[in-house]
């Protein structure tokens, strides 16, 4: 059976034990979402042994990196670069980091050789890294009316202001907030953006860390093609008013933080997902939809909106009918009250008029009583 040198190894005594190690830097380090980090990593081992295979765990249970792909956390493929070699060094650097990140990294290290097949080092202490929300990753807000705006704002810590620009990278214009030093509002409403439009918020001056050059140069992120599906109760050719129907916005290549933007005609509507339900719609429901998607990443934000899908709500039919009580089946002498049933999707009347054999008779209410003759 093979041994498997683990981290008790400390307890042994002598020069031998203490040629078994695993060096990180001391402390936890801090990053944010988006962001990347390298953590620092040396190992040593005696003489007479040679390095087989290496990884990386986070808390025990998921693989970091492994000289063998296949055993990589599905959460970490392609995000992970072993910097490190199979003699000394271990570091490690992990891109697009995610709040899910956050935890305790041990790097293990497994051996040959001293007549023995397969042995296992791991390290006992592990580092810790702490992934916080971006301070420089903008996010979107929208003045409904009056007056329909966009907003970009970024975290109240990032030294640097947002701005707009269109897919091409010209300027649009932004204006700052009013009270708010890490916003910019962008005075537009749908009308003026034309089916397929994109724009971009980008961080003037910011510098992702994790790559040398500036981060996401404009107009490099390509957008997400979207579109709107509508879907109304089957079996009907057309909308009536309290009927229900729900807007999908389909896009393509979206990230799991995109958000979702509706406006119907000249406004932004109120916040939604990717299912815009209407319940009971009125005729006021209908009108021109168009959908946007929202994504973004460390310095930089980008909407993409759709082209437009007509809905067009109809007035329900309107209907009136007389029904009898006690019945019809009367004998002469007998009463009977006659009422008068209104559906309409109109405001209910004000008063009613009776007539019978086309004379108009008195009365002005839903209900008639008459003696049969």
């Amino acid at each position: 059976m093979a041994l498997v040198l683990v981290a008790a190894f400390c307890l042994l005594s002598g020069a031998y034990a203490q040629d078994w190690g695993v060096t990180l830097a001391p402390g936890p380090i801090e990053r944010w979402a988006g962001s990347c980090v390298t953590i620092p990593c040396s190992f040593t081992y005696p003489a007479g042994w040679m390095v087989r295979a290496v990884s990386w765990i986070r808390d025990g249970d998921q693989t970091v990196y492994h000289s063998d792909e296949a055993r990589v956390h599905a959460d970490f493929k392609g995000r992970v670069r072993y910097l490190g070699d199979l003699q000394h060094n271990c570091s490690l650097r992990v891109a697009g980091l995610r709040p899910s990140d956050q935890g305790t990294y041990r790097f293990r290290f497994e051996v040959v050789g001293n007549g023995s097949s397969h042995n296992a080092w791991t390290g006992k202490t592990g580092q810790r890294l702490s992934v916080s929300d971006d301070r420089c990753q903008p996010s979107l807000g929208r003045r409904l009316e009056p007056g329909t705006s966009l907003n970009c704002s970024v975290g109240a810590t990032c030294p640097h202001r947002p701005s707009w620009y269109d897919r091409d990278g010209a300027r649009r214009s932004p204006e700052q907030t009013p009270g708010r030093a890490g916003a910019t509002e962008l005075q537009i409403s749908p009308s003026q953006l034309d089916p397929g439009a994109a724009l971009r918020c980008q961080v003037d001056g910011y510098r992702d860390e994790c790559d040398s050059a500036q981060s996401q140069p404009l107009g490099t992120v390509a957008p997400n093609v979207s579109r709107v599906e509508v879907s109304w109760p089957a079996g009907k050719a057309a909308l009536r008013e309290g009927d229900n129907f729900t807007l999908r916005c389909q896009a393509a290549a979206l990230q799991p933080v995109a958000r979702y933007v509706w406006s119907r005609g000249d406004v932004w509507l109120p916040e939604a997902g990717q299912d815009l339900r209407v319940d009971k719609a009125a005729v006021s429901d209908g009108g021109s939809y168009a959908c946007g998607v929202w994504v973004s990443g460390p310095g930089w934000g980008y909407l993409s909106l759709s082209a437009r899908e007509s809905i067009q709500v109809q007035h329900a039919p309107t209907g009136v009918r007389v029904m009898a009580a006690p019945g019809t089946s009367l004998q002469e002498g007998e009463s009977v009250t006659l009422t008068c049933s209104y559906t309409s999707s109109l405001p209910a009347p004000d008063s009613y008029a009776w007539y019978r054999g086309g004379r108009q008779l008195g009365g002005s209410q839903r209900e008639m009583g008459f003696v049969t003759q």
